[in-house]
Formats: C-alpha cells, sequence, structure tokens
C-alpha cells in the first residue's frame, strides 16, 4: 500500500521525541494495550505486508508532540460516545450502569476513548479541550466517562463544521473523528468538507498537528472501498495539496504544515 509518510526519525529529530519519555507516555503506557486490542480485534489484516502501528503509538507521538511544544488547545471532532465496545451489550447504551469508571477493560478501546484518554495523559499541561458531537446523547455519555477530568473539557452539542466556521482560535491538536464507518461516502465528504475549513482558515497552529482516526479501518472494505484511506480518502489528498505533510502513517495518520 502506498505510504505517504517521512521517516519517523526526522520527525522524531525535529520534536525532541529521541528524549527521555515524557509524563504523557509514563500515563498513557497503562492503556497501551488495551489500545492494541481495541485497534486491531474484529478486523481482518491480511491485505498488509507489515501491519499499521495501533491507536497506542500515534496517540504517543501525538501526546508527545503536544508536551513537548507546550501545546494548549485541543480539538476532537467526534466525542467517546460509548460505555462499551462495539457489539456488546450496552453498546451506544444511555443506560449508566454500562459505565465502570475503576475498570478499564470494560471501556470502548474499539473506539479508541480520545476523549478520556488525551484528558488524562495530558491533564499536567492544563490543555483546554473542546469535544464536538451532533447528538446530545453522546455528549451526555462522555461527560459521565470524563467527569473527574470535566474541569479542562468543554462540551458542545453541535454540528463539526459549524464549530470550525466559528472557531476563533488556533488548535494545537486536532482530532478528527466525525462519521461512521459505513456507508463511508458520506462520512468522507464530510471530513473533506471540515478539511476545507480548517486550511482555508488556517486554524492549526504553527506547531499545531492533526491526528485522524480509522484511516485503515477496514470495515469499509468489506463494502467495496478500495482506496484504503476510508473515511479520509478525499481529506488526506486534500491536505496534502494544501500545504500539510504526512509524518505518521499508520492506523491513524498524523499530519503537519509543511
Amino acid at each position: 500500500m502506498k505510504k505517504f509518510m517521512l521517516s519517523t526519525l526526522l520527525f522524531c529529530t525535529a520534536t525532541n521525541w529521541c528524549q527521555t519519555e515524557l509524563i504523557s507516555s509514563q500515563k498513557l503506557a497503562q492503556y497501551s494495550a488495551l489500545l492494541e486490542k481495541g485497534t486491531y480485534d474484529g478486523h481482518d489484516w491480511s491485505i498488509f505486508s507489515v501491519l499499521p502501528k495501533s491507536r497506542a503509538y500515534t496517540f504517543q507521538k501525538a501526546f508527545e508532540h503536544f508536551e513537548t511544544h507546550n501545546g494548549k488547545i485541543i480539538v476532537e471532532l467526534g466525542t467517546t460516545r460509548s460505555f462499551v465496545h462495539g457489539g456488546l451489550p450496552g453498546c451506544n447504551s444511555n443506560d449508566t450502569k454500562f459505565w465502570e469508571p475503576n475498570n478499564p477493560t470494560a471501556w470502548d478501546w474499539g473506539a479508541g476513548g480520545f476523549t478520556r484518554v488525551a484528558a488524562e495523559c495530558l491533564a499536567h499541561m492544563k490543555p483546554i479541550i473542546y469535544t464536538i458531537d451532533l447528538a446530545a446523547e453522546h455528549i451526555q455519555r462522555c461527560k459521565l466517562i470524563t467527569a473527574d477530568f470535566a474541569h479542562l473539557i468543554t462540551y458542545e452539542v453541535t454540528n463539526s463544521l459549524t464549530f470550525l466556521r466559528n472557531c476563533t482560535f488556533k488548535i494545537d491538536l486536532l482530532y478528527l473523528d466525525t462519521g461512521d464507518m459505513t456507508p463511508i461516502e458520506s462520512t468522507a465528504r464530510l471530513q473533506l468538507e471540515e478539511a476545507k475549513i480548517i486550511v482555508t482558515r488556517d486554524l492549526i497552529s504553527e506547531n499545531g498537528i492533526i491526528l485522524i482516526d480509522d484511516v485503515r479501518n477496514q470495515t469499509p472494505r468489506k463494502f467495496g472501498d478500495t482506496t484504503g484511506l476510508g473515511k479520509s480518502k478525499y481529506a488526506i489528498p486534500y491536505f496534502l495539496d494544501n500545504g500539510y505533510e504526512i509524518v505518521e502513517d499508520e492506523y491513524q495518520v498524523i499530519l503537519r504544515k509543511k
């Protein structure tokens, strides 16, 4: 599969990632095995000669970059919306009995849990986190999941395009995770519109990065998508044509300005 990637060594050197392990990485370590399992389970990876690295890897790279560059603002488009993994009893349920705050193994690692994990791993940075979702019930679930970090988070029930059009600040870490994996076309078109606003309005800070989830998710392939980029099949080429470059090309993709 074609790779749009700078070498990890160059990016590591440019961002001082080759130094002593940072606080964010130490905190993330407790979830690494769960993130690995959540990324890979339930998918057929046989088309890959080399398995793309999991969310654990790209979360670490994104958090370390944010920490190294003293980032402040995180925006997540598409909130953490389920207490448990897809297909299990309680998936996308509003029933709070399914949320087990002291049992991380029961959390929805198939979706990555970015809101909770980012807040916990970067809490020492006192970030300002915006999590955006169109569904009020998703935001309500996220509030419960992230209750102990609510002082860091602004929860907004709104359309991602509306949020981006009205955004008045630069973003240091943008997490793109709106839409479902099937049907993929509507999600891919939405992400392209998000990308156009991000580029046109120059919303990413000088040292900011964009982290896109589910680029290598294999669900779209089951339904005939052959691009290998899933929900990002239009957005990633657009970013590359408009001043961005890929610095990590795995299950998730990280981009930065050239």
